[in-house]
């Protein structure tokens, strides 16, 4: 559906797109996508993205209220919410002038949860002789007049021209927010007709928000990271200390209700006005970074009755004019690029065997917004490793590895050789997620060990050249993944046992009948295996005489060397709950002792 031209869409959500999204769409399309839900259901339209050429390229979307909404231009709209059981969304471009076009998510409430939504404000389009009526008795036929407008309730409007061309401006009390257009025109349809562009909008009451100052600072929804208030109305505006400088936000948390509770983010100090939107956004999906065009940002928050969430967590700073700032790099990427200005272009790819979701490249537009997120770096779920040395992840680790999967890597060493396997971190959904190492590549090969839960694994060594990792998630929950890493080694030598944290290793020759040497750090004592450990056949295997050793910080001791070094349980690590030590200095008769803390 995302590089379609049309169609009919059906699911709980998906995303629509213009074709060619986000490149240019093409000229003389029309495009019509219908999405339809259960009967009773309504549906959500949140865009993303939204750049047409004004009044000659349109989208048209049926099926909310009011009936028909025309939308064209540059600004995102706000979301569109159906009051029937389906949407249309009708796309059409003339011979001329192209652009990125539009992408939309959509979300379906099912009835159960379905809520008076209340009133709705969305943009009227005027598209050459079409035009979308949006308040009631809003258009007079053969007249050179547009009906009163009105006074919003706790606000004012300034102009009483309602002629042909005639523009009038609306505002709000001291503690209002205005949402909706600040100013609307009297414009004429159709020939006969004249009606205005736009509602009349409505002035809310601030529940809360704060002016703040630069250069750079956090703010937080109400309550978070526990559920923000129903109802509310907030707008926070941040301005620069410097004027030659724009505001720049990034998100730590965030997450609305999707389609219902919004958060609208402008530029300039103009609150409410919809020509000065930059993003709207709901959900949990945001981008990377905002930067405003001016030296002043506005944010408006707007939650429903009821089903709220944590909110979100902003960052904002003060950055340099015609900057987009910088958007990092991705886990297990390469950037290519240090340039954040307008027209500067970034690059990317991944680490070796890592496999690029998103945009290859990212280019700062005119609007200081980047023209897409920078991509993401993930483990791919099925792959063969052949190099002597590598690591396997379990899919976005460290952030969790999601649901559903069935994921199976086979790593490939040279006959007569083995493999070992060194499980560096691991956490599985317990009893539920299950990691299955087999040796050999095939289904049915021997199980060397299966694993879940939290408890991170001994070493594995197989017995052929080949092993195969199976990874099976259930449908819920999901536990941060697992980081193992791998090497390869001769038949008749032992897998290499690495240096030990906080420890010394002595020896580097690891064929049959070798030993090596560990000696812990001062401080820190062995808490498994030996001092010495030799590489031995045992059992028709060449194998380690033992554990390969552990040094750990004790818990307790009795000290009666003229120095030394006490460590606290786990150091530099956290140390466990519940844990009672005690350690004793005993010095020779006459001398005192003397304690000094390093950290």
């Amino acid at each position: 559906a995302e590089d379609a031209c049309g169609g009919t869409m059906r699911g709980s959500s998906g995303i629509i797109s213009s074709p060619n999204f986000p490149n240019e769409y093409h000229n003389n399309a029309d495009c019509t996508w219908t999405i339809v839900a259960e009967p009773g259901d309504t549906i959500s339209l949140i865009f993303t993205d939204f750049q047409m050429e004004e009044k000659y390229d349109y989208l048209e979307v049926e099926g909310s209220e009011p009936p028909t909404i025309w939308l064209s231009g540059m600004n995102i709209p706000p979301p569109v919410i159906s009051n029937k059981n389906w949407l249309r969304l009708h796309f059409v471009t003339d011979s001329n002038h192209r652009f990125r076009g539009f992408s939309a998510h959509y979300q379906v409430k099912k009835a159960i949860d379905f809520k008076s939504r209340g009133f709705k404000l969305f943009p009227g389009k005027d598209n050459s002789n079409k035009f979308s009526i949006l308040n009631e008795g809003g258009i007079k036929q053969a007249s050179n007049l547009c009906p009163d407008p009105g006074e919003p309730e706790n606000g004012k409007r300034i102009g009483s021209d309602f002629s042909l061309g005639a523009t009038v401006q609306f505002s709000c009390d001291e503690d209002y927010v205005l949402q909706g257009s600040k100013s609307i025109t009297c414009q004429r349809i159709a020939e006969v007709f004249a009606a205005w562009s736009d509602h009349r909008p409505v002035c809310k009451v601030k529940t809360c928000g704060s002016n703040l100052q630069g250069p750079g600072g956090t703010f937080t929804s109400p309550n978070f990271p526990f559920q923000y208030d129903s109802n509310a109305q907030c707008v926070w505006v941040i301005t620069a200390v410097n004027t030659n400088k724009v505001i720049q936000i990034n998100f730590e948390e965030f997450d609305l209700e999707i389609g219902y509770d919004t958060l609208t983010i402008g530029d300039g100090g103009e609150v409410g006005d919809p020509k000065t939107v930059l993003q709207v956004l709901t959900g949990s999906f945001v981008p990377d970074l905002i930067v405003s065009m001016s030296n002043q940002m506005w944010l408006h928050l707007q939650t429903d009755e009821s089903v709220g969430s944590i909110g979100f967590k902003v960052n904002y700073q003060e950055i340099e004019k015609e900057s987009c700032g910088d958007p990092g790099t991705p886990l297990y990427g390469i950037r290519e690029g240090d340039g954040f200005s307008n027209r500067d272009v970034l690059r990317f790819e991944c680490q070796f065997g890592f496999e690029l979701i998103g945009e290859k490249s990212i280019i700062c537009q005119e609007n200081n917004q980047w023209s897409a997120n920078i991509p993401i770096c993930i483990f791919p779920c099925l792959s063969n490793f052949t190099a002597p040395m590598g690591t396997v992840l379990s899919p976005d680790y460290p952030e969790g590895y999601g649901n559903n999967l069935n994921c199976i890597w086979t790593i490939i060493s040279d006959p007569g050789s083995r493999i070992h396997l060194s499980f560096n971190d691991f956490d599985l959904e317990s009893q539920f997620d299950f990691l299955a190492v087999k040796d050999g590549d095939s289904p049915d090969s021997p199980i060397i060990g299966t694993f879940t839960g939290a408890e991170v694994p001994s070493h594995l060594t197989s017995n052929g050249h080949i092993l195969r990792l199976e990874f099976q998630a259930d449908h819920s929950m999901s536990g941060r993944g697992f980081n193992i890493t791998y090497n390869t080694f001769g038949h008749n030598e032992c897998p290499d046992p690495g240096v030990p944290i906080n420890a010394r290793r002595f020896g580097d020759n690891f064929q049959l009948g070798s030993s090596i040497s560990v000696i812990c750090e001062e401080g820190f004592i062995k808490t498994q295996g030996t001092e010495t450990i030799t590489c031995m056949l045992m059992d028709g295997k060449v194998m380690w005489s033992g554990p390969i050793p552990k040094c750990g910080a004790p818990c307790g001791g009795h000290f009666s060397s003229p120095s030394g070094v006490i460590l606290s349980p786990g150091w530099p690590g956290y140390y466990k709950d519940s844990l009672n030590c005690e350690w004793v200095i005993e010095a020779e008769p006459g001398h005192s002792i003397k304690i000094t803390f390093e950290r």
